[in-house]
């Protein structure tokens, strides 16, 4: 009818939707939940998100164009004396269906004498329930189920006739008529798979791509999946090509390689964790992340360290999938316990993409998916559209935000200028307010602590120094532990253990060095992992929390991030971990060792002979400080002799 030309609003709508379509789903739309294989079969599926939120904003952004009615679209029919508004549209899920949901407002009465009489007023809700559909062609369809008129109580009552009809006429065609592309949705999945295809199998793959079909459709609570099929050869299925086996030893060109690939991956982890966690306060949300980051950088260590000369694959395909998995956990365990997190819907389809990987790994090794710098940033872009910075960048600068983030005081370890590195250690002599006899130790006085950083600055020391310098380093690590104890929370009765603490974990780490001797020149103490000084603080796993220069050149500093760390590692895991004081310290070094989950490894039963060797040696020289003994630099232990 001539007079219901109003529903044109909706169809505008619609168009500019679809114009708008493919800009949005590079950003947003992605691979949903995953691959699926049937057994013995070369058919692999991947359903592709239509969310809703996508057409929520669209409709948002018409309704502020008409800011003064707030109205989508306007019904008026003088003649028949009927009017009706629609505003703030909402699609959403009802079950297997699409439900659209719309405010309004009308009336309807008996037009005579060229004025309506007796007109019914209505203010309520419009509910309409609909069925998705595909075509051949990737055109998605919305077919009518239901549809329903409510009073603003969510109530039915009497509202049929005049008011239904027009609602039904202005609303229920532009629904039915509803036309989206899903092609671009399909075709930026497909590229975000093909990013992770090795060069050598990029034609098979495409090939595979092009075979793509639409199949079935369902409908969760984020939008309207639609399954997209692909059909495998059989070199891809799982009885195709196996993984490539053990090789060794890798070449020093190939270490480099993995190490640049790790840091890649380090830098695309610390991005996400960032966007999450920056997102979201809940502390027990960004308490994981902080879980997540460590458990993937003490993963790589032995990596760096050269204890894996051997290789099975890719070193960052492993951390990927396993890290996925926690993340995926991380977020669903999130939503169940009630957080709401913000842009939920970026790491629904974050999270999904990932899935996506995952799955057609295992259900077709014969792609060997490889976890490419290209294939992150696209994944990096989901969360965040409109990035411009490289989400792979990797430095070993400081990061205030990620301190913050954790948990860690906004201030560092204190920082200071440092000079050129000399060639050979200072004099041996000690400078004005130094404590320089052996009792140092016992009384523990603090004396001038510029001159002990300027004493303990590039010493290395001969046999016959290690009086003075032991006392001398005796102070600076309680005066490290007294300034981190001043802003904690620590009882009384815990601080003196945690100075014995902090000293126990210097001489097992270090036998108190931070400095050595190499070709007639002083440098830093390094380990084999990378660790660095004398609290062999790892510039891997702290990458972001220190200052690198600083850690290497500092023992003040390197000896104040050791204690933070300890602190935070007693604080947060700890306590929870232990029964008793000493529990306590025995988890907080053994995490400090190898990561939370290391917690309760001093008692393990399953813990390996190595890791019971170092966690029986620190009991030891802990013990030694707790009985007031005194430190041996010559066997780097605590004795009463």
């Amino acid at each position: 009818m001539p007079e219901f030309r109003a529903a044109q609003a909706i169809m505008e709508l619609i168009v500019s939707l679809r114009q708008k379509l493919r800009l949005y789903f590079l950003a947003v739309t992605i691979l949903s939940y995953g691959f699926y294989l049937p057994s013995e079969a070369a058919e692999v599926v991947i359903p592709l998100t239509i969310p809703f939120d996508f057409l929520n904003t669209g409709m948002a952004k018409k309704l502020d164009s008409l800011p003064e009615e707030r109205t989508i679209m306007r019904y008026h029919d003088k003649e028949a004396c009927r009017h009706l508004s629609l505003d703030h549209p909402q699609f959403g899920r009802q079950g297997k269906f699409v439900r659209f949901v719309s405010h309004g407002a009308g009336n309807a009465g008996v037009e005579m004498f060229g004025s309506c009489v007796n007109p019914i007023n209505w203010r309520g809700y419009i509910e309409i329930l609909a069925t998705p559909s595909v075509t051949a062609d990737w055109k998605l369809h919305l077919s009518l189920y239901h549809s329903s008129l409510y009073d603003e109580a969510w109530q039915k009552g009497l509202l049929t006739g005049p008011i239904w009809d027009a609602a039904q006429d202005l609303v229920l065609p532009s629904l039915t008529d509803f036309t989206v592309d899903i092609t671009p949705p399909r075709d930026e999945a497909l590229a975000l798979l093909r990013t992770f295809v090795p060069p050598a199998q990029i034609m098979q793959a495409d090939a595979i791509f092009r075979s793509a079909e639409a199949k079935a459709i369902q409908v969760d609570d984020y939008g309207i999946n639609v399954d997209l099929s692909l059909m495998l050869p059989d070199n891809f299925q799982r009885q195709g090509l196996a993984r490539p086996g053990p090789i060794s030893p890798l070449s020093s060109d190939e270490i480099k390689a993995v190490q640049q690939a790790l840091e890649r991956w380090d830098a695309f982890l610390v991005f996400v964790i960032k966007d999450i966690g920056g997102n979201n306060v809940d502390p027990s949300l960004r308490e994981q992340l902080f879980d997540l980051l460590l458990a993937s950088r003490y993963e790589v260590l032995p990596i760096l360290a050269g204890e894996n000369s051997t290789t099975t694959g890719d070193p960052v395909r492993a951390l990927f999938v396993e890290t996925w998995i926690r993340l995926q956990d991380i977020i669903r365990t999130a939503e169940q316990k009630g957080i709401k997190l913000n842009n939920a819907l970026r790491y629904a389809a974050f999270i999904r993409a990932g899935n996506v990987l995952l799955t057609i790994d295992r259900a077709a090794p014969g792609f060997g998916l490889e976890i490419s710098a290209d294939g992150l940033r696209r994944l990096a872009r989901i969360l965040q559209p409109e990035l411009k910075a490289d989400p792979l960048l990797y430095n070993l600068e400081a990061d205030p935000e990620l301190r913050k983030l954790f948990g860690f005081p906004a201030r560092l370890p204190e920082e200071e200028p440092l000079e050129p590195i000399p060639d050979e250690k200072y004099p041996l002599g000690s400078l004005p307010g130094l404590i320089s006899n052996a009792h140092a130790e016992e009384r523990g006085e603090s004396g001038d602590l510029p001159a002990l950083k300027q004493r303990l600055d590039r010493w290395v020391p001969e046999a016959s120094e290690f009086g003075e310098y032991k006392a001398l380093m005796n102070q600076l690590l309680l005066l490290t532990s007294d300034q981190e104890l001043q802003n904690s929370l620590l009882a009384d009765s815990h601080r003196p253990v945690f100075r014995n603490l902090v000293r126990a974990t210097a001489l097992k780490e270090s036998c108190w060095r931070q400095f050595v001797r190499k070709s007639e020149k002083i440098t830093y103490l390094r380990s084999s992992s990378g660790s660095i000084g004398l609290m062999q603080v790892n510039p891997y796993v702290w990458r972001g929390f220190y200052s690198l220069n600083q850690l290497k050149w500092s023992p003040h500093y390197n000896a104040g991030a050791g204690a933070e760390i300890l602190l935070h590692y007693w604080q947060q895991y700890a306590v929870q971990a232990a029964n008793s004081i000493d529990d306590i310290v025995r988890s907080t070094y053994a995490i400090y060792n190898a990561g939370p989950a290391a917690a309760g490894r001093y008692r393990e039963k399953s813990s390996s002979r190595h890791e019971r060797k170092i966690d029986s040696r620190f009991w030891e020289i802990y013990r030694g400080f707790k009985a007031n003994a005194k430190v041996d630099l010559f066997h780097c232990k605590v004795s009463a002799g």
